[in-house]
């Protein structure tokens, strides 16, 4: 059994994208070990976070520690992301 891995979400309020990246994340949980922690883009946190990965809008997602993306997350590219990580996703 893996680790949970750490991800964080940092959105906005009535974002779709940042609905569509929760959506997404959700469904990857049930299949793999991942804890999401919600981050307000407009928090010290965020805005930090915001500042020092240059996004141009929300969500900003980072997956163990590191940047992954912004805006509309592609769940194809998180996949292959979280299997570069060793992690088993059947890649739908």
């Amino acid at each position: 059994m893996s680790l949970p891995i750490d991800v964080v979400l940092v959105g906005a309020p009535a974002c779709h994208y940042c609905d569509d990246a929760q959506a997404i994340l959700d469904d990857l949980g049930t299949r793999i070990p991942m804890t999401v922690r919600k981050v307000d883009l407009l928090s010290d946190e965020g805005r930090s976070l915001a500042v020092t990965h240059r996004i141009a809008f929300p969500p900003l997602l980072m997956v163990a520690g590191e940047y992954f993306g912004y805006g509309r997350i592609s769940r194809r590219k998180l996949e292959k992301h979280l299997a570069a990580l060793n992690i088993t996703v059947e890649v739908t």
